[in-house]
């Protein structure tokens, strides 16, 4: 039985598609609901800027607790790497939490009840083991690309070393 999904989204075509599966089994098995996002180490994409920029989020405070913004955050590693020192820092923190709250709307939206969120910094497949590991998930879902450059052609794709080395099942959604 399903009762604890993990989901991996990086606000990607394929992670969105990836979101919408996640949502769909955990409303159905009444399972509860991790979604989590990796904090990019790159610069964001031009496209996010712009979007960054529009909706001035990098000025803004990208931290949110349980009681300001009902959403539960774990930054941690993040702060202490000085993510927040920065513009292009402050837009990758808050591009991450308008991620996580879109997703967790959308997944409240579809009836799904226990819903949780966490925010890291790290190597993404790390980041997205440990937290299935810590919370014994059933399964982690996600999606089969994202918004990573080039580089994970050479290297390795985050959905193939999750599949690889993760101690539970692992949905890729394309």
């Amino acid at each position: 039985m399903i009762s604890n999904i993990v989901l991996a989204t990086d606000g990607s075509d394929h992670a969105q598609h990836a979101l919408d599966v996640g949502i769909d089994m955990a409303a159905k098995y009444g399972a509860r609901l991790t979604l989590v996002h990796v904090l990019t180490h790159d610069h964001p994409p031009e496209e996010m800027k712009r979007m960054v920029e529009v909706e001035h989020m990098a000025d803004a405070a990208p931290v949110h607790n349980s009681e300001q913004g009902g959403i539960s955050m774990k930054l941690g590693r993040a702060l202490r790497i000085g993510y927040q020192e920065d513009r292009d820092g402050r837009a990758i923190v808050a591009l991450g939490e308008k991620i996580l709250k879109a997703a967790t709307r959308k997944a409240s939206e579809a009836g799904v009840k226990d819903i949780e969120t966490e925010i890291h910094s790290g190597d993404y497949a790390n980041c997205i083991i440990d937290v299935a590991n810590k919370l014994d998930a059933d399964m982690i879902v996600m999606g089969r690309r994202g918004l990573s450059n080039l580089k994970g052609f050479v290297t390795g794709s985050v959905s193939h070393k999750v599949s690889q080395r993760a101690g539970c099942s692992v949905l890729t959604v394309k």
